[in-house]
């Protein structure tokens, strides 16, 4: 046949009798993608991909899971990959739900190059694929008002996280790059007039190079992920033209909300600073010392953590797939030396181009770990230990009326609370910082959240929470402010997760932007719960 799409079509659909025969796709791999484009297809599938399960949506309906999580399953984002082809980069939609890649058009490898030298060192080597995360803010406001624009960052740094862990896993050096020219990407690939900001590269090189985002010595591309996402093998559509969907109205007038504070409207060119990030921020190094969050007790030894050395498994892919968001816990206590191993994996950090960005503290409030005392503790990676900070715990109702009431806090272990001086971060950083300390704060909770798969027990990130009372049960000092909220505990596999209502209702806020409540939050002084 003179189609060979077509021809290897036929002969993967031919019926045999004898399954040995049937070439593996390995063997016969697609006559127009090379191995390289089907690893990077690999490293998507397993980053960001369909997953077993399935989600109940704002509207009450199911949806697939997917390998990362999102406020309300709502993922307000895309994500476009760009292919190094012979001679120039050709542009892909990653359509999660339809498990394809629909070609877009080709793009001048001379403008990817310029896009990723603005600011960094020299180099005649281009990537393999650049993997575009790229923020729809409307579809998170339309439910969470203007703070849904919050969760395109956070939702999209798990995505892009995942991602760059995939991509170690499948021999690729992988970072991700927050400081560039969000405006000149988008002319680049064609976002312009979209209501669409990009928010996340991420670049995966097949060539040897060190700083990759995980321990795997890069192998070209050649290797593909150890376990491979068997719900996301795509189809690949090479000659769709495949166009984004254009913003109505309602989307337009959101965007026009988020421009005071979007890095795409107010750019600020800061100075590249490629490494691995250090996850969370240094905490007090000895009983007594400042914690960022707050004075620690020094009458109170700290808590030694099993796991120091561990982290992440070398074989990501079991871990990434089973991975869920626990919707309900029961009222047993955590095991320690799990809770300890799991926190061992936030050590661990992708390679960035912003390794000197705004890091988040880790504020844990204990309730119900066997040998460790309720009460708040600051987390000290560097140690891998918790620092006493006093409290008791909190009660069931506090807990959960600082969490708006979700049901989901009910029963749960641990809070575990990311924490910064916002204002004076925005002071010093501006929009960029709201963005890169954003960022910083999901990579921690998804590296969290796979921690917490690998331990075998439940987790569940919460972006609706009352600062303030997080604030006081945590005991943060009066500059930190919480910006995510984890539970953990043994989940309760019959639990529903019924909150996902079309209209938020534990934001105070609906559907359109011109009905948004702007009333102030609640930060310091006595609360009781509503």
């Amino acid at each position: 046949m003179t189609n060979p799409l077509l021809a290897n079509f036929w002969n993967e659909t031919r019926l045999r009798s004898n399954l040995a025969t049937v070439p593996s796709p390995a063997d016969a791999p697609d006559p127009g993608v090379s191995i390289v484009w089907r690893r990077v297809a690999e490293v998507l599938g397993l980053g960001y991909g369909e997953r077993s399960g399935a989600v109940i949506t704002k509207g009450k309906t199911l949806m697939r899971a997917r390998t990362t999580p999102s406020a309300g399953a709502l993922y307000p984002f895309e994500v476009l990959v760009a292919f190094r082809g012979a001679h120039d980069y050709v542009l892909y939609q990653y359509d999660v739900a339809g498990c394809s890649l629909r070609r877009m058009t080709a793009v001048d490898r001379r403008e990817i190059a310029a896009v990723l030298a603005a600011g960094a060192p020299a180099t005649d080597e281009l990537p393999a694929a650049v993997v575009a995360v790229v923020g729809r803010p409307w579809h998170a406001m339309r439910k969470y008002g203007r703070r849904g624009y919050l969760y395109t960052h956070l939702d999209g740094a798990h995505a892009a996280t995942n991602i760059a862990l995939a991509g170690a896993d499948a021999g690729f050096a992988a970072v991700v790059r927050l400081r560039f020219d969000r405006g000149e990407v988008s002319r680049v690939f064609g976002l312009e007039d979209l209501c669409r900001e990009p928010q996340a590269l991420v670049t995966l090189d097949a060539s040897a190079r060190s700083g990759s985002a995980g321990s795997r010595p890069a192998q070209g591309g050649s290797g593909g992920v150890r376990t491979a996402n068997p719900f996301a093998l795509p189809i690949w559509r090479h000659d769709s033209g495949s166009h984004l969907e254009e913003p109505d109205p309602s989307e337009r007038e959101a965007w026009g909300l988020v421009s005071p504070v979007s890095t795409y409207h107010q750019p600020r060119a800061l100075p590249l600073r490629f490494g691995r990030t250090a996850s969370v921020r240094p905490s007090g190094g000895l009983p007594g010392d400042a914690s960022p969050g707050g004075a620690v007790d020094g009458s109170a030894a700290p808590v030694a953590l099993a796991g120091r050395d561990g982290g992440l498994p070398e074989d990501l892919g079991p871990v990434v797939l089973g991975r869920q968001s626990a919707k309900g816990f029961l009222a047993k206590p955590l095991d320690a030396d799990a809770l300890g191993r799991a926190l061992a994996a936030v050590r661990g950090g992708v390679t960035v181009d912003c390794a000197d960005g705004p890091l988040a503290g880790l504020r844990l409030l204990v309730r119900s770990v066997d040998g460790v005392p309720s009460g708040a503790y600051e987390y000290d990676a560097e140690g891998h230990r918790l620092l006493p900070v006093g409290g008791d715990g909190g009660s069931e109702q506090a807990v959960v009326a600082s969490c708006m009431n979700q049901g989901v806090a009910a029963n749960c272990a641990v809070v575990l609370a990311l924490h910064a001086p916002v204002g004076q971060l925005l002071g010093e950083r501006g929009q960029q910082g709201l963005a890169e300390l954003h960022f910083h704060a999901a990579s921690i909770a998804q590296r969290l959240s796979l921690g917490a798969a690998a331990q075998d027990f439940g987790i569940s990130c919460l972006g609706g929470f009352d600062a303030g009372r997080i604030s006081d049960l945590a005991r943060l000092g009066a500059e930190e402010e919480v910006i995510y909220v984890l539970v953990a505990g043994t989940p309760d596999e019959n639990a529903v997760k019924w909150d996902r209502a079309p209209i938020a209702y534990s934001h105070r806020s609906v559907h359109s932007p011109q009905n948004v409540d702007h009333s102030p939050q609640r930060t310091r002084g006595p609360q009781q719960p509503s």
